[in-house]
Protein backbone atom coordinates (compact mmCIF):
# COMPACT_ATOMS: atom_id res chain seq x y z
CA UNK A 1 0.00 0.00 0.00
CA UNK A 2 1.28 2.77 -0.75
CA UNK A 3 0.36 6.52 -1.98
CA UNK A 4 -2.86 4.79 -2.44
CA UNK A 5 -6.18 4.96 -3.85
CA UNK A 6 -9.08 5.46 -2.10
CA UNK A 7 -9.19 3.28 0.30
CA UNK A 8 -8.14 2.98 3.13
CA UNK A 9 -10.20 1.25 5.23
CA UNK A 10 -8.25 0.95 8.25
CA UNK A 11 -8.07 0.30 12.18
CA UNK A 12 -7.68 3.41 14.20
CA UNK A 13 -4.69 3.73 16.41
CA UNK A 14 -3.70 3.83 19.82
CA UNK A 15 -1.63 6.49 21.38
CA UNK A 16 0.94 4.98 23.90
CA UNK A 17 1.18 7.33 26.59
CA UNK A 18 3.01 5.63 29.15
CA UNK A 19 6.45 7.91 27.97
CA UNK A 20 4.55 10.98 28.72
CA UNK A 21 5.96 13.04 31.76
CA UNK A 22 4.33 12.65 35.44
CA UNK A 23 3.82 16.34 34.88
CA UNK A 24 2.15 16.61 32.01
CA UNK A 25 -0.32 13.65 32.66
CA UNK A 26 -1.66 15.32 35.50
CA UNK A 27 -1.03 19.26 34.88
CA UNK A 28 -2.89 19.14 31.60
CA UNK A 29 -6.36 17.75 30.74
CA UNK A 30 -6.52 18.59 27.12
CA UNK A 31 -3.48 17.46 25.31
CA UNK A 32 -2.55 20.26 22.83
CA UNK A 33 -1.06 20.15 19.04
CA UNK A 34 2.97 20.82 21.14
CA UNK A 35 2.28 17.39 23.25
CA UNK A 36 1.17 15.68 20.86
CA UNK A 37 4.72 16.54 18.83
CA UNK A 38 6.66 16.28 21.83
CA UNK A 39 5.38 13.21 23.37
CA UNK A 40 8.57 10.54 23.23
CA UNK A 41 5.92 7.89 21.91
CA UNK A 42 3.94 8.74 19.35
CA UNK A 43 2.99 5.40 18.30
CA UNK A 44 -0.33 4.88 15.89
CA UNK A 45 -1.34 2.38 13.94
CA UNK A 46 -4.15 4.36 12.48
CA UNK A 47 -4.46 3.94 8.65
CA UNK A 48 -2.52 0.75 8.72
CA UNK A 49 0.81 2.83 9.06
CA UNK A 50 3.42 2.78 11.74
CA UNK A 51 4.53 6.23 12.10
CA UNK A 52 7.76 8.01 13.40
CA UNK A 53 9.27 5.29 14.53
CA UNK A 54 10.26 4.13 10.76
CA UNK A 55 14.23 4.90 9.93
CA UNK A 56 13.64 5.03 6.62
CA UNK A 57 17.59 4.82 6.47
CA UNK A 58 18.03 1.43 8.30
CA UNK A 59 14.82 0.23 7.68
CA UNK A 60 14.96 -0.38 11.22
CA UNK A 61 11.80 0.57 13.37
CA UNK A 62 12.70 1.81 17.06
CA UNK A 63 10.24 0.11 19.91
CA UNK A 64 8.26 2.46 21.86
CA UNK A 65 9.42 0.37 24.93
CA UNK A 66 12.71 1.26 25.27
CA UNK A 67 14.15 2.43 22.28
CA UNK A 68 15.26 -1.14 20.79
CA UNK A 69 16.09 -1.39 17.33
CA UNK A 70 14.18 -4.06 15.03
CA UNK A 71 15.17 -4.79 11.50
CA UNK A 72 13.16 -5.00 8.55
CA UNK A 73 15.80 -6.75 6.56
CA UNK A 74 13.72 -10.14 7.39
CA UNK A 75 11.14 -8.36 4.92
CA UNK A 76 13.33 -8.15 1.96
CA UNK A 77 10.34 -6.53 -0.14
CA UNK A 78 10.39 -3.52 1.88
CA UNK A 79 11.94 0.33 1.17
CA UNK A 80 11.91 3.50 2.56
CA UNK A 81 8.26 4.23 1.14
CA UNK A 82 6.65 1.30 2.71
CA UNK A 83 7.26 -2.49 4.14
CA UNK A 84 4.50 -4.91 2.77
CA UNK A 85 2.32 -6.32 5.14
CA UNK A 86 1.85 -10.59 4.86
CA UNK A 87 3.32 -10.47 1.63
CA UNK A 88 4.04 -14.33 1.56
CA UNK A 89 0.56 -14.85 2.80
CA UNK A 90 -0.56 -13.24 0.47
CA UNK A 91 1.86 -14.08 -2.54
CA UNK A 92 1.17 -17.78 -1.53
CA UNK A 93 -2.97 -17.68 -1.96
CA UNK A 94 -2.92 -15.81 -5.04
CA UNK A 95 -0.66 -18.30 -6.48
CA UNK A 96 -2.85 -21.40 -5.20
CA UNK A 97 -5.25 -20.19 -7.78
CA UNK A 98 -6.51 -23.09 -10.06
CA UNK A 99 -4.78 -22.42 -12.66
CA UNK A 100 -1.69 -22.11 -11.15
CA UNK A 101 -2.15 -24.97 -9.77
CA UNK A 102 -2.47 -26.99 -12.97
CA UNK A 103 0.41 -25.54 -14.32
CA UNK A 104 2.26 -27.57 -11.77
CA UNK A 105 0.80 -30.21 -12.88
CA UNK A 106 1.58 -30.56 -16.44
CA UNK A 107 5.23 -31.61 -17.61
CA UNK A 108 4.97 -29.98 -21.06
CA UNK A 109 4.79 -26.14 -20.38
CA UNK A 110 5.72 -25.60 -23.65
CA UNK A 111 2.26 -24.13 -24.75
CA UNK A 112 1.73 -22.79 -21.31
CA UNK A 113 -0.99 -19.64 -21.14
CA UNK A 114 0.65 -16.90 -18.92
CA UNK A 115 -1.09 -15.86 -15.92
CA UNK A 116 -2.22 -12.47 -15.24
CA UNK A 117 -2.19 -11.07 -11.86
CA UNK A 118 -3.97 -7.26 -10.93
CA UNK A 119 -2.16 -5.64 -7.81
CA UNK A 120 -5.15 -3.44 -7.45
CA UNK A 121 -3.49 -1.29 -4.81
CA UNK A 122 0.29 -0.69 -6.48
CA UNK A 123 1.63 1.94 -3.72
CA UNK A 124 5.75 1.33 -3.24
CA UNK A 125 5.05 -1.95 -5.47
CA UNK A 126 6.40 -4.40 -2.41
CA UNK A 127 3.78 -6.89 -3.50
CA UNK A 128 4.33 -7.00 -6.53
CA UNK A 129 7.91 -7.60 -6.79
CA UNK A 130 7.46 -10.44 -4.58
CA UNK A 131 5.12 -11.84 -7.13
CA UNK A 132 6.68 -11.36 -9.86
CA UNK A 133 10.02 -12.76 -8.24
CA UNK A 134 7.40 -16.15 -8.02
CA UNK A 135 5.98 -15.92 -11.16
CA UNK A 136 7.67 -17.66 -15.15
CA UNK A 137 8.70 -15.69 -18.00
CA UNK A 138 5.65 -14.48 -19.75
CA UNK A 139 3.57 -13.86 -16.98
CA UNK A 140 2.10 -10.76 -16.19
CA UNK A 141 1.26 -8.22 -13.11
CA UNK A 142 -0.33 -5.31 -13.50
CA UNK A 143 0.13 -3.17 -11.19
CA UNK A 144 -2.75 -0.40 -10.78
CA UNK A 145 -2.95 2.92 -8.14
CA UNK A 146 -4.52 6.70 -8.46
CA UNK A 147 -1.52 7.84 -7.44
CA UNK A 148 0.95 9.35 -10.01
CA UNK A 149 3.72 9.41 -7.56
CA UNK A 150 3.47 5.89 -6.74
CA UNK A 151 3.28 4.47 -10.14
CA UNK A 152 6.48 6.03 -10.73
CA UNK A 153 8.20 4.62 -7.55
CA UNK A 154 7.10 1.22 -8.03
CA UNK A 155 8.28 1.51 -12.12
CA UNK A 156 11.67 2.72 -11.16
CA UNK A 157 11.40 -0.12 -8.50
CA UNK A 158 10.46 -2.96 -10.94
CA UNK A 159 12.29 -1.60 -13.76
CA UNK A 160 13.70 -5.11 -15.21
CA UNK A 161 10.32 -6.36 -15.42
CA UNK A 162 9.43 -3.41 -17.75
CA UNK A 163 10.98 -3.56 -21.04
CA UNK A 164 12.37 -7.10 -22.13
CA UNK A 165 11.08 -9.60 -24.42
CA UNK A 166 9.38 -12.01 -21.85
CA UNK A 167 11.89 -15.01 -22.97
CA UNK A 168 13.38 -14.89 -18.80
CA UNK A 169 11.49 -12.62 -16.62
CA UNK A 170 7.66 -12.23 -16.03
CA UNK A 171 6.09 -8.78 -17.34
CA UNK A 172 5.00 -5.70 -15.05
CA UNK A 173 2.70 -3.20 -16.75
CA UNK A 174 1.91 0.38 -14.52
CA UNK A 175 -1.85 0.90 -14.63
CA UNK A 176 -3.13 4.48 -13.40
CA UNK A 177 -6.48 3.36 -12.31
CA UNK A 178 -8.50 3.56 -9.15
CA UNK A 179 -9.18 0.09 -8.25
CA UNK A 180 -12.65 0.82 -8.19
CA UNK A 181 -12.74 1.14 -12.22
CA UNK A 182 -10.43 -1.43 -13.02
CA UNK A 183 -12.80 -3.33 -14.88
CA UNK A 184 -12.32 -0.23 -17.30
CA UNK A 185 -9.04 0.48 -17.81
CA UNK A 186 -7.36 -2.78 -17.22
CA UNK A 187 -9.34 -4.43 -20.49
CA UNK A 188 -7.77 -1.78 -22.28
CA UNK A 189 -4.18 -2.39 -21.58
CA UNK A 190 -1.96 -3.82 -24.37
CA UNK A 191 0.89 -6.15 -23.98
CA UNK A 192 3.80 -4.54 -24.15
CA UNK A 193 5.67 -7.22 -26.43
CA UNK A 194 2.18 -8.54 -28.81
CA UNK A 195 0.13 -5.19 -28.62
CA UNK A 196 -2.90 -7.47 -27.60
CA UNK A 197 -5.03 -6.59 -25.39
CA UNK A 198 -4.30 -8.65 -21.95
CA UNK A 199 -7.11 -8.85 -20.11
CA UNK A 200 -9.73 -10.65 -22.50
CA UNK A 201 -11.06 -13.59 -20.68
CA UNK A 202 -10.37 -12.62 -16.95
CA UNK A 203 -7.27 -12.33 -14.60
CA UNK A 204 -5.83 -15.10 -12.26
CA UNK A 205 -6.60 -12.91 -9.39
CA UNK A 206 -6.52 -9.40 -7.69
CA UNK A 207 -5.01 -8.42 -4.28
CA UNK A 208 -6.25 -5.47 -2.64
CA UNK A 209 -4.46 -4.27 0.22
CA UNK A 210 -6.65 -1.67 1.50
CA UNK A 211 -4.24 0.36 3.79
CA UNK A 212 -2.87 3.85 3.29
CA UNK A 213 0.70 4.22 2.98
CA UNK A 214 3.00 5.57 5.47
CA UNK A 215 4.85 7.67 2.59
CA UNK A 216 1.33 8.76 1.72
CA UNK A 217 0.62 9.88 5.63
CA UNK A 218 3.72 11.71 6.28
CA UNK A 219 3.24 14.05 3.38
CA UNK A 220 1.88 16.81 5.23
CA UNK A 221 0.63 18.89 2.54
CA UNK A 222 -1.80 15.77 1.89
CA UNK A 223 -3.30 16.76 5.01
CA UNK A 224 -4.11 13.01 6.20
CA UNK A 225 -2.13 12.99 9.40
CA UNK A 226 -3.50 14.73 12.42
CA UNK A 227 0.11 14.42 13.83
CA UNK A 228 1.46 17.27 11.10
CA UNK A 229 0.17 20.17 10.17
CA UNK A 230 -0.77 20.79 7.22
CA UNK A 231 -4.07 21.92 4.89
CA UNK A 232 -7.07 20.11 5.83
CA UNK A 233 -7.51 18.64 2.29
CA UNK A 234 -7.28 14.44 2.20
CA UNK A 235 -8.00 14.30 -1.59
CA UNK A 236 -6.44 11.24 -2.92
CA UNK A 237 -4.20 11.61 -6.02
CA UNK A 238 -1.48 13.98 -6.24
CA UNK A 239 -3.23 15.56 -8.77
CA UNK A 240 -6.42 16.02 -7.14
CA UNK A 241 -7.50 19.48 -7.68
CA UNK A 242 -11.63 19.30 -7.61
CA UNK A 243 -13.89 18.04 -5.58
CA UNK A 244 -14.81 18.01 -1.79
CA UNK A 245 -12.46 18.40 0.74
CA UNK A 246 -12.13 17.94 4.63
CA UNK A 247 -12.00 21.60 5.37
CA UNK A 248 -15.46 21.54 3.32
CA UNK A 249 -17.02 18.86 5.11
CA UNK A 250 -16.10 20.64 8.80
CA UNK A 251 -17.26 24.03 7.62
CA UNK A 252 -20.34 23.08 5.75
CA UNK A 253 -21.44 20.82 7.31
CA UNK A 254 -24.21 20.86 9.83
CA UNK A 255 -23.88 19.06 13.17
CA UNK A 256 -25.82 16.34 12.73
CA UNK A 257 -24.33 15.31 9.25
CA UNK A 258 -20.83 15.60 11.10
CA UNK A 259 -22.24 13.15 13.81
CA UNK A 260 -23.78 10.80 11.86
CA UNK A 261 -19.93 10.55 9.61
CA UNK A 262 -17.98 9.93 12.60
CA UNK A 263 -20.41 7.07 13.96
CA UNK A 264 -20.95 5.56 10.98
CA UNK A 265 -17.16 5.65 9.99
CA UNK A 266 -15.22 6.11 12.80
CA UNK A 267 -17.03 4.07 15.62
CA UNK A 268 -16.65 7.69 17.11
CA UNK A 269 -18.20 6.86 21.03
CA UNK A 270 -17.74 10.70 21.10
CA UNK A 271 -19.20 11.45 17.64
CA UNK A 272 -21.90 14.21 19.22
CA UNK A 273 -19.22 16.40 21.49
CA UNK A 274 -17.17 16.28 18.78
CA UNK A 275 -19.49 17.22 15.81
CA UNK A 276 -20.35 20.10 18.30
CA UNK A 277 -16.74 21.47 19.26
CA UNK A 278 -15.83 21.42 14.88
CA UNK A 279 -19.17 23.46 14.49
CA UNK A 280 -18.24 26.10 17.36
CA UNK A 281 -14.73 26.12 16.32
CA UNK A 282 -15.38 26.85 12.72
CA UNK A 283 -13.52 28.01 10.10
CA UNK A 284 -11.15 25.56 10.29
CA UNK A 285 -8.33 24.91 7.80
CA UNK A 286 -5.16 22.93 8.95
CA UNK A 287 -5.42 19.88 10.55
CA UNK A 288 -3.62 21.80 13.56
CA UNK A 289 -7.36 23.71 13.98
CA UNK A 290 -9.04 20.43 13.87
CA UNK A 291 -6.93 18.83 16.22
CA UNK A 292 -7.26 21.27 18.27
CA UNK A 293 -10.94 21.60 18.35
CA UNK A 294 -11.17 17.87 18.85
CA UNK A 295 -8.67 18.75 21.90
CA UNK A 296 -11.37 20.56 23.52
CA UNK A 297 -13.58 18.30 24.41
CA UNK A 298 -11.31 15.19 24.72
CA UNK A 299 -8.63 14.42 27.19
CA UNK A 300 -5.30 13.94 26.48
CA UNK A 301 -5.64 10.82 28.46
CA UNK A 302 -7.88 8.43 29.44
CA UNK A 303 -7.57 5.00 31.17
CA UNK A 304 -9.87 3.47 28.23
CA UNK A 305 -6.88 4.32 25.43
CA UNK A 306 -9.54 4.00 22.81
CA UNK A 307 -11.19 7.60 24.54
CA UNK A 308 -8.05 9.70 24.29
CA UNK A 309 -7.25 12.38 22.35
CA UNK A 310 -5.09 10.24 19.58
CA UNK A 311 -7.59 7.87 19.37
CA UNK A 312 -9.79 10.25 18.96
CA UNK A 313 -8.46 12.17 16.36
CA UNK A 314 -7.32 8.90 14.53
CA UNK A 315 -11.12 8.39 14.00
CA UNK A 316 -12.25 12.27 13.00
CA UNK A 317 -9.55 11.74 10.27
CA UNK A 318 -10.48 8.68 8.75
CA UNK A 319 -14.08 9.17 8.78
CA UNK A 320 -13.25 12.54 6.86
CA UNK A 321 -11.05 10.60 4.42
CA UNK A 322 -13.62 7.97 3.81
CA UNK A 323 -16.66 10.69 2.75
CA UNK A 324 -13.67 12.84 1.14
CA UNK A 325 -12.76 10.20 -1.38
CA UNK A 326 -15.76 8.03 -1.46
CA UNK A 327 -14.05 5.19 -0.02
CA UNK A 328 -17.58 3.27 0.97
CA UNK A 329 -18.58 3.59 -2.61
CA UNK A 330 -15.59 2.45 -4.28
CA UNK A 331 -15.28 -0.30 -2.14
CA UNK A 332 -19.00 -1.12 -2.39
CA UNK A 333 -18.53 -1.11 -6.49
CA UNK A 334 -14.64 -2.95 -6.36
CA UNK A 335 -16.48 -5.96 -4.43
CA UNK A 336 -19.99 -6.26 -6.30
CA UNK A 337 -18.84 -5.16 -9.77
CA UNK A 338 -14.86 -5.07 -10.69
CA UNK A 339 -14.00 -8.71 -9.03
CA UNK A 340 -16.78 -10.85 -9.96
CA UNK A 341 -16.22 -9.54 -13.38
CA UNK A 342 -12.68 -9.58 -14.07
CA UNK A 343 -11.52 -12.84 -12.10
CA UNK A 344 -12.01 -16.35 -14.26
CA UNK A 345 -13.30 -19.41 -12.19
CA UNK A 346 -10.83 -20.65 -10.28
CA UNK A 347 -9.43 -17.58 -9.45
CA UNK A 348 -7.95 -15.77 -6.10
CA UNK A 349 -9.39 -12.43 -4.85
CA UNK A 350 -6.78 -11.63 -1.97
CA UNK A 351 -8.06 -8.90 0.04
CA UNK A 352 -6.00 -7.06 2.95
CA UNK A 353 -8.17 -4.75 5.24
CA UNK A 354 -7.38 -2.39 8.07
CA UNK A 355 -10.81 -1.43 9.61
CA UNK A 356 -14.05 -3.19 10.32
CA UNK A 357 -15.63 -1.63 7.51
CA UNK A 358 -13.46 -3.03 5.22
CA UNK A 359 -13.32 -6.10 6.69
CA UNK A 360 -16.73 -6.75 7.31
CA UNK A 361 -17.59 -5.92 3.72
CA UNK A 362 -15.09 -8.50 2.52
CA UNK A 363 -16.38 -11.04 4.57
CA UNK A 364 -19.97 -10.42 3.51
CA UNK A 365 -19.06 -10.14 -0.43
CA UNK A 366 -16.80 -13.72 0.21
CA UNK A 367 -19.19 -15.41 2.33
CA UNK A 368 -22.68 -14.42 0.78
CA UNK A 369 -21.97 -12.71 -1.97
CA UNK A 370 -23.64 -9.46 -1.44
CA UNK A 371 -22.58 -6.50 0.79
CA UNK A 372 -26.29 -6.63 2.40
CA UNK A 373 -26.69 -7.49 5.42
CA UNK A 374 -28.56 -11.53 5.19
CA UNK A 375 -30.44 -13.57 7.52
CA UNK A 376 -28.55 -16.48 8.37
CA UNK A 377 -31.22 -18.99 6.45
CA UNK A 378 -29.81 -22.25 4.88
CA UNK A 379 -31.00 -21.90 1.78
CA UNK A 380 -31.25 -25.49 0.69
CA UNK A 381 -33.44 -28.12 -1.13
CA UNK A 382 -34.46 -31.07 -0.06
CA UNK A 383 -31.28 -32.63 -1.63
CA UNK A 384 -29.09 -30.45 0.25
CA UNK A 385 -27.88 -28.46 -2.77
CA UNK A 386 -27.94 -24.63 -2.49
CA UNK A 387 -30.97 -23.06 -3.59
CA UNK A 388 -29.84 -19.69 -3.32
CA UNK A 389 -28.90 -16.70 -5.20
CA UNK A 390 -25.58 -17.34 -7.40
CA UNK A 391 -22.43 -16.62 -4.72
CA UNK A 392 -19.60 -15.44 -6.91
CA UNK A 393 -17.07 -16.43 -4.57
CA UNK A 394 -16.18 -19.15 -2.33
CA UNK A 395 -13.87 -18.33 1.39
CA UNK A 396 -11.16 -20.10 1.29
CA UNK A 397 -9.68 -21.20 4.84
CA UNK A 398 -10.29 -18.44 7.49
CA UNK A 399 -9.29 -15.14 7.92
CA UNK A 400 -5.26 -14.38 8.98
CA UNK A 401 -3.66 -12.44 11.20
CA UNK A 402 0.15 -11.01 10.56
CA UNK A 403 2.56 -13.44 12.78
CA UNK A 404 3.67 -11.85 16.04
CA UNK A 405 7.60 -12.02 14.35
CA UNK A 406 6.39 -9.58 11.72
CA UNK A 407 4.23 -7.46 14.13
CA UNK A 408 7.33 -6.84 16.33
CA UNK A 409 9.10 -6.24 13.54
CA UNK A 410 6.13 -3.86 11.82
CA UNK A 411 3.51 -2.65 13.91
CA UNK A 412 1.78 -1.76 10.93
CA UNK A 413 0.44 -5.32 10.53
CA UNK A 414 -1.16 -5.44 14.50
CA UNK A 415 -4.27 -4.07 12.69
CA UNK A 416 -4.19 -6.35 9.18
CA UNK A 417 -7.08 -8.66 8.22
CA UNK A 418 -6.48 -10.98 5.32
CA UNK A 419 -9.09 -12.84 3.77
CA UNK A 420 -9.23 -15.00 1.01
CA UNK A 421 -11.87 -16.15 -1.77
CA UNK A 422 -11.75 -18.30 -5.16
CA UNK A 423 -13.95 -17.17 -7.83
CA UNK A 424 -16.89 -19.67 -9.03
CA UNK A 425 -17.91 -20.43 -12.08
CA UNK A 426 -20.36 -17.48 -13.17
Amino acid sequence: MTGRQALSFLQLPLYYTKHLSFTMRISHPLLTWQCLLQSKAASTHAFGIHHSHFDGKSRRFLSSTGGTEKSLEDNEFSTEYHAPVMWKECIDSLLDCERSRARADESDDSHKEPLIFIDGTLGGGGHSAALLQKLDAGDIVLGCDVDSEALETASNRLEKYLDHDGKDLPFFVPVQSNFGDLDSTVTEVKHPVTQQTIVEEGVDGILLDLGVSSHQIDTAERGFAFMKDGPLDMRMGQNAMSGLTAADICNEFDQMELQKIFSKYGDEPRAKTVAKAIVSNRPLSTTKELVDAIATVTPSYAKQKRKGLTATCARVFQSLRIIVNAEDKVLDRVFSKVCPTLIHKGGRLVVMSYHSMEDRATKRIMRDGTLERTKNVDQRDIYGNYAGPPKPFRPVGKRQKARKEEVEVNPRARSAVLRVAERLDS
